[in-house]
Formats: C-alpha cells, sequence, structure tokens
C-alpha cells in the first residue's frame, strides 16, 4: 500500500514539475499525522522538490505532530486557531438547519465545545438525536465542562452516538477493530449473524454519518468520519472482546483473503499482536519487515521490524525465539544501515545483542550480517584499525566453517579496511579473489543482506588501487565492466555506492567532470529510491564537493565539502574525513586561505596519527598537499620535509602514482632553486617506470617538467 501512495506521490510530483512553469499548482494534503512513514518520506521530497517551482502545497497536520521540514525558507507553518463564538454558532446553524434548538442548548454547546470544530459539529448531532429537550439537556449534562481535555469531552460524546446505534454499534466495534477503513466482505467474515441484518446496521451507522461507505455491498468500502470516531468505538470494546476481534480478523484475512495475506502482512501482524497471539504476530512483522526492505521502502522496514522486535520480547525463551530475535536484528540492521548510512549508531545497538545469538548459532547467512555491521559501524566512526577486528573474525569465520558467502563477505571486509589503512597491494589481493570466487547465480543474494555486492564493491577498491600503484588504464577498463555488473544487480545502495566512492577514480585521473556526472545520477538515483544518506550525505561528502574544486569552482565546492563534513561528522563518523578535510584545505588555500588549508591538513595529520587509527590510505597526498601549501607560504624547508616524508611513504606502499604526483611537486621546487639536476633526477625514474596512461594529466605534466629539466 504505502508503495503504491509512494509511486503515486512520485507521479503527482512530476506531472507538478511539468505543469509549475506553465501555471501555478495547488496541491493539499490533509491530516498529515495519520501518514505511514513512506508517504511522509515522500512528501518530505514533494516539499523539497518544488521550493523553486509556482507550487502551493498546504499540509494540515495536528500541533503535536513534528514536521520535518519546518524551518526550510520556502515553508511557513500557520497556527489555525479555535472557532469563535459567533462560528460555532454559525456551525450550529448549519448542522441544526431547519430543526429546532433551545437558545439555552446552544448556549451549553457553544460553552462546553471550546471551539472545536468536530466537537461542535458531534455535540449538536448528539443533541438533534436525542428524543426531546429534556433528554438534550441531559445529553449535554454528561459532557464535562471545556476545564477537562477536549479528547475526554469529545470522546465522551462520540460514546453517546455509538450507544444509539443499537445494534449497529456492534459492527462499529467490528469496523474499529478492522482499521480506520474496512470493507463490507470483511466485517461479513467476522460478523455473527444473517446478512440481512448486517446491512442494516452498516446503513444505519451510515445514515448517523459516523462513517461514510462507497461502493454497494458486497464490493463497499467504509470508512469512519474522523478517527477518534474509530478511536471511541474501539476503546467501548473490553479488552478481551478486543484480543477475540483481533484474531478473528486476523483468520478471516488468512482464509479468505490471500492478496492481503500475500503482499500486506503488516496487517496480519498488527491483528495477531493485538489479539496477542505473538508467536504468528512476530512471524509476520519478520515478513512484512523482509518484504519492505526487499524493495527499499526504509522506513516502513524499520517500523514493522522494531515491532517485531517489541513481540518476540514476549515469547517464552526457546531456541525459535533465539532464531526470531537474531532474524529480525539482522534485517533491522540492513534497513538502518542503507537509510541512515554505515556510521549509524542504531547499528550497533541492534547488533551488540544479536552477536551472542549469531555465534552461537553457527549460521553462516546470519552471521555475516551481524559481524558485517560491526564491522562497517566502527570503521565509520573512526579507528580503521581496531575495527579490522571485526573484519578478519568475517574471514576467519568464512574459513572455519566453509561457507562461501561468509567468505566473500570477509574478504570485503578486509579489503576495504586495509584500503583506508593504505595498503594496496592487500587490497589487490583480496579484490581479485572475490572476483575468482564469486558466481552470480550463488552469490548476488548478498547484497540483500549487506547492501553490497562482492563483485560490485570489489571493482569499486581494485580499480581505485590499481590508479595508487600506477595503472590508470586498467583502472578505468574495470570501471566499465563493474558498472555493467551493478546494473544487473539492481540494487540502489551498491549502485549509489558505484556513483560516489566508485567514481573517485576520475577524481585521481584528475577528471573531474566524469566525476561531476556520477554525482549528478546518484542524486536522482537516491531521491527515486528513497536513500537520504546517498543524497543528503554521501554524495556532497564524497563526490560533489571534491569534483566542483577540481574544476575550478571553488566556491561551490568548498560549500558542499563543509556541507558534507558536517553531515558526515555529526552523524559520528570520522573515517574518511582526513582526505576530504584535506581536499578541503586545497580549495581553501586555492582561494586564498592558506592558514585555513594548513589547519585542516594539520588536524587529520594529527587524527591519523591516532593510536587505533592509522587511516594512511591517502597520507601521501596529505603530506604532498602540506608542502605545497608551506610553499606558497615560502616555508621551502617545510615543504620540502613534507614532500619528502610524502615520498617516502607512496614508495613503502608502492604507490607509483602518489609517487609520481609528489615528486613532481618536489621537482618543481627544486627547479625554482636551481637545482635542476636533483629535480631530473628524482622524477624521470619515476616517469620512466609507467608503461601506461599517458594521456593522463599527472604523467602530461611529469613528461612536461622532465622536458623543462633538460632543456
Amino acid at each position: 500500500m504505502s508503495q503504491r501512495r509512494d509511486r503515486t506521490l512520485e507521479a503527482l510530483i512530476e506531472q507538478i514539475e511539468a505543469l509549475a512553469p506553465l501555471n501555478p499548482v495547488l496541491m493539499i494534503f490533509e491530516d498529515a499525522h495519520w501518514a505511514d512513514p513512506t508517504s511522509l518520506e515522500a512528501l518530505g521530497q514533494a516539499v523539497n522538490r518544488i521550493a523553486n517551482r509556482r507550487v502551493l502545497l498546504i499540509v494540515t497536520f495536528r500541533p503535536e505532530f513534528d514536521a520535518p521540514w519546518i524551518g526550510h525558507p520556502h515553508v511557513t507553518a500557520l497556527t489555525i486557531n479555535r472557532l469563535g463564538q459567533r462560528e460555532v454558532s454559525a456551525m450550529i446553524d448549519r448542522v441544526v438547519g431547519n430543526k429546532w434548538l433551545a437558545e439555552s442548548v446552544r448556549e451549553d454547546i457553544i460553552e462546553r465545545t471550546d471551539g472545536i470544530p468536530l466537537f461542535v459539529e458531534e455535540l449538536t448531532k448528539a443533541v438533534l438525536e436525542a428524543e426531546s429537550q429534556r433528554a438534550a439537556e441531559h445529553a449535554i449534562a454528561v459532557i464535562p465542562p471545556p476545564a477537562l481535555e477536549v479528547p475526554a469531552s469529545l470522546h465522551a460524546s462520540l460514546m453517546a452516538r455509538l450507544d444509539r446505534l443499537g445494534p449497529a454499534k456492534e459492527v462499529a466495534q467490528i469496523g474499529a477493530a478492522i482499521g480506520r477503513e474496512f470493507s463490507y466482505e470483511l466485517v461479513a467474515a467476522v460478523a455473527p449473524g444473517p446478512k440481512a441484518v448486517l446491512k442494516h446496521a452498516l446503513e444505519r451507522l451510515t445514515a448517523s454519518g459516523l462513517a461514510f461507505r462507497r461502493g454497494t455491498p458486497a464490493e463497499a468500502t467504509y470508512s469512519f468520519k474522523h478517527a477518534l470516531v474509530q478511536d471511541a468505538a474501539y476503546d467501548s470494546l473490553l479488552k478481551s472482546k478486543r484480543q477475540e476481534l483481533h484474531a478473528k480478523i486476523a483468520r478471516a484475512i488468512e482464509e479468505r483473503f490471500p492478496n492481503i495475506k500475500a503482499t500486506q502482512p503488516e496487517v496480519l501482524a498488527h491483528h495477531y499482536t493485538r489479539a496477542g497471539l505473538f508467536k504468528q504476530g512476530a512471524a509476520y512483522w519478520l515478513e512484512a519487515g523482509q518484504k519492505a526492505l526487499s524493495r527499499m521502502a526504509l522506513t516502513e522496514a524499520v517500523a514493522h521490524l522494531e515491532a517485531g522486535l517489541g513481540v518476540i520480547g514476549n515469547l517464552p525463551a526457546s531456541e525459535a525465539r533465539d532464531r526470531s530475535e537474531l532474524e529480525c536484528r539482522v534485517l533491522l540492521s540492513t534497513a538502518w544501515e542503507a537509510y541512515r548510512g554505515w556510521p549509524a549508531p542504531q547499528l550497533a545497538e541492534v547488533l551488540k545483542p544479536a552477536l551472542p545469538l549469531a555465534r552461537a548459532a553457527r549460521q553462516p547467512k546470519l552471521l555475516a550480517p551481524t559481524l558485517w555491521g560491526l564491522w562497517v559501524q566502527m570503521m565509520s566512526v573512526g579507528p580503521v584499525a581496531e575495527s579490522l577486528v571485526w573484519a578478519e573474525e568475517l574471514l576467519s569465520a568464512g574459513e572455519d566453517l566453509a561457507d562461501e558467502e561468509l567468505l566473500l563477505v570477509g574478504h570485503m571486509a578486509v579489503m576495504v579496511t586495509n584500503f583506508w589503512l593504505g595498503n594496496p597491494l592487500v587490497v589487490e589481493r583480496h579484490a581479485r579473489a572475490i572476483m575468482e570466487r564469486y558466481v552470480q547465480e550463488r552469490h548476488g543474494q548478498i547484497v540483500k543482506s549487506v547492501n553490497h555486492d562482492p563483485k560490485t564493491l570489489a571493482g569499486i577498491y581494485l580499480p581505485l588501487v590499481l590508479w595508487m600503484l600506477g595503472y590508470p588504464d586498467r583502472a578505468v577498463a574495470i570501471v566499465h565492466e563493474r558498472d555493467s555488473h551493478a546494473r544487473r544487480i539492481g540494487h540502489p545502495f551498491d549502485s549509489g555506492f558505484v556513483l560516489t566512492l566508485g567514481a573517485w577514480v576520475f577524481h585521481y585521473r584528475r577528471e573531474p567532470e566524469k566525476q561531476y556526472a556520477c554525482n549528478k545520477a546518484i542524486q536522482k538515483l537516491a531521491r527515486d529510491s528513497g536513500l537520504p544518506f546517498l543524497s543528503e550525505v554521501l554524495a556532497p561528502y564524497l563526490s560533489t564537493g571534491i569534483s566542483l574544486a577540481q574544476m575550478g569552482r571553488l566556491s561551490e565546492g568548498i560549500e558542499h565539502m563543509q556541507t558534507g563534513i558536517r553531515l558526515w561528522e555529526s552523524a559520528g563518523a570520522r573515517t574518511v574525513t582526513p582526505y576530504i578535510r584535506s581536499r578541503l584545505g586545497e580549495a581553501l588555500a586555492l582561494s586564498g586561505d592558506v592558514e585555513g588549508g594548513l589547519s585542516h591538513v594539520d588536524a587529520m595529520l594529527e587524527q591519523i596519527s591516532r593510536p587505533g587509527w592509522q587511516e594512511r590510505g591517502h597520507l601521501a597526498e596529505i603530506l604532498r598537499l602540506k608542502g605545497w601549501m608551506l610553499s606558497l607560504k615560502g616555508d621551502f624547508a617545510g615543504a620540502e620535509k613534507n614532500y619528502l616524508a610524502s615520498f617516502d611513504w607512496a614508495r613503502e606502499q608502492q604507490a607509483k602514482s602518489w609517487e609520481l604526483r609528489t615528486a613532481t611537486s618536489l621537482a618543481r621546487l627544486w627547479q625554482a632553486q636551481r637545482k635542476r639536476k636533483e629535480a631530473y633526477d628524482l622524477l624521470a625514474p619515476v616517469y620512466s617506470w609507467f608503461t601506461e596512461g599517458f594521456d593522463t594529466k599527472d604523467l602530461i605534466e611529469a613528461k612536461a617538467l622532465i622536458a623543462e629539466l633538460t632543456s
């Protein structure tokens, strides 16, 4: 249901975007406080996308609803006050029509309803339904004065009207247990007695105005006039009767409504939970979470799975209960990772209690995502070297259990950790191990539990390290094959990572236009797939900022990097920050703020040196950037010191591309100091090592400098 609503709203937004340039458009979305998470997420996207269009979007909701879009510059919040005495009196007149109403009764209604429109309407109708003025006065007398809470007062009025329905009240109670909306067919499956009696009761319910009907029996659908009417009918049931009704509704759906059972397991989960049948409720919540996750309805998945965890807590201790809890926690962690990203604290909160269950169960399909989630969360928040323990446990578990899927996930974790630690040869070894073992028919489902396909992920990191190791053309060749594979897998988060970190190979090759094209593609993919972490955090953090700066659009690049860093660090993440902050420092220095640039680089060098962190994947480039900034200040000794440190670390890594870039920078410094021979002796051997990539900027510039040094 929610997915259909999301698609419908998305289609509507596209129509608005087509119409808005030509005509003003009005959109109205009522009672947002009742909306499901997916619809609210889609509505939030609509609010963002109409910012610069001729569209008026009116959204109504209760004061207690926390509207996430409040505060945007194009959003105005208006408070609708309660009706004044004149408006209340006019409303009473419209409800009364040609009927007579004593002035004293009118005054009592005005006093007791306290300007609440629904209360005015309902209390007036309750009075009109009374048999005499005395009965009317009695109807008012049972309503507490407005000094008490209005919901309780309105509730009493609604209860009085329901009581006067007679046998129709029971039908209203059944409908209330089903939901705000209910079908004739389902009520008939649950309600006792002849169909003629049921039809008469439904006619009386709709005639009272408490519910509305669409269609005709037996195809009719009914809906309560207001959620408070449903609440009043539901609250009039004893707890035992409620549970009995929910159990009957659940069994009726299972037996007679296979489409609901297949497509909306959350409905069955709700009824079985309310019935106190927790085993069945837990099973259906788990199924609902799986289905929502499979279509990337992430807010729905989180809601269903958290509800499932709550129900599982009511089950007696058993091996089956532990298995259900473990499955639920694993799915929930996968949903949180896709929705809020790897740094999300919910990953650790959900998975730490799952770890002993996963280790005890020794089920590879459950152990892999458990260890993966704990590893990726720790690695993202900073201590990269310490996170290697989780990665190696994953790999060891795969070897001990001789399980291919667990082994592939272990290779993925060890590969990624070593990339950020600065061990490109180790990364290459594990990436190639993944590619040798991977068979899509057997391993293509791994992406559903960890949000990354092993071959796709290997295809992201292998090109990056191949460029570092001095093979820029081979790196690009793998990119094309990887992108085709990711499209075949078709997992949005997996594809999104291809367009963010996967596009860094173009950044390394100093081809920012190609990286920027990926930035534009990720925005559409993330928006269409409902992945805010990709569009709001990862894209500006990993891609957009550095590509804009490299294209010479410094102010835009600085703004995007600052935004991305702020969002990334506000989520608790620190990994990758050394490189991004250093690129931000470079952009600041290019714009004239050398001191600001140096402060970023120095802070990141301090972070890299912390025990347990050791994020040295880009240390050579960070040291080179510091050397370049010092040279801008005229501190040539400091510049040379940092260039040499960068050169040494690049050599230790066997990272020939970083080595070439630093050798070029240092050779330029020595050239300016008239050390032409030293500059040539440093740069020429590094350049001569390369066998490919001669059309890339680094090699073109190195060749030109060598020519200058020999002229």
